[in-house]
């Protein structure tokens, strides 16, 4: 019975016209796949290394009602570690750099903050390469 359906299957499989243009080799093109659910599920599957790195930053930036702040790989090392992460300092560089497309700055003063038991945030004056965080960068990173 369905086999004499098969030849009129396979002709109309031939013969139809695609809705899709073949734009690559998945025959469309990815960005159409790109959804506000898939970049949702893309940021929760997120290091969570990275994740609390951008919160720490966030809470710091919005403590004092600035944009951006500057830190080394170290100063987040520091942090990471009080809060229980067990890091190394050659990821915190790679997810600055790589991820975050953060370059060195020259040698330099800044300070780094320190957020205390209460909430406050306490300066601490450092020297050295720092890197300068933006709010834009973390908003990638965080929801």
């Amino acid at each position: 019975l369905m086999a004499k359906e098969i030849p009129h299957f396979l002709h109309f499989l031939l013969h139809r016209k695609l809705a899709a243009k073949n734009e690559s080799r998945m025959w469309f093109n990815p960005s159409v796949l790109e959804t506000p659910a898939l970049h949702k599920i893309k940021k929760y599957n997120t290091n969570k290394l990275e994740m609390e790195m951008a919160t720490y930053c966030r809470d710091v930036m919005e403590g004092l009602q600035k944009d951006k702040m500057r830190c080394c790989p170290k100063d987040l090392l520091e942090v990471l570690r009080e809060c229980g992460f067990r890091a190394d300092i050659t990821v915190i560089r790679n997810i600055l750099k790589d991820n975050w497309g953060l370059t060195s700055e020259k040698n330099g003063e800044y300070n780094f903050y320190h957020i205390g038991t209460d909430g406050e945030l306490v300066p601490v004056k450092r020297k050295g390469r720092y890197m300068e965080v933006a709010i834009t960068d973390l908003n990638k990173t965080l929801l």
